[in-house]
């Protein structure tokens, strides 16, 4: 059996934004900062299975540089199908896996999302948050 040549592979490629990587100078989307761009953060479920009882964001909504919070109650409850060739797709679970509604399905699940005008804003409005849980 003969051994392939191969053009690329085992090759070391000139990678040309190398240095603008390692150095900090390269962009990424991340770095994108628009006039009126908001920032967004999410509130997670610390628990699997835990049903909500309440969810408090006034503490949130009373910080400057808050534009939006939203939960549960702002996203409509759906009862569509959407049907795809042979089958259909209940899009209840898919719309109840959005925002946690009655219940956290899983560690982790989206309970509230908020919208600031700088991330560090978002990330302090999301923590003070208050959802109680029965476990």
């Amino acid at each position: 059996m003969t051994q392939r040549e191969f053009k690329y592979v085992g090759t070391r490629p000139i990678r040309h934004d190398g240095v603008d990587k390692v150095t900090g100078r390269a962009n990424y989307g991340a770095d994108i900062s628009l006039p009126g761009m908001l920032h967004g953060a999410i509130l997670r479920s610390p628990y699997a299975h835990a049903r909500i009882i309440s969810i408090d964001t006034a503490p949130a909504e009373a910080m400057p540089g808050v534009k939006a919070v939203i939960t549960r109650d702002d996203i409509p409850e759906c009862r569509a199908k959407l049907i795809l060739g042979e089958g259909a797709i209940d899009l209840h679970d898919v719309a109840d896996n959005l925002l946690a509604r009655n219940k956290a399905l899983y560690e982790g699940h989206a309970v509230a999302a908020v919208a600031a005008v700088t991330p560090e804003i978002a990330r302090e409005a999301a923590s003070r948050i208050v959802v109680k849980y029965e476990t």
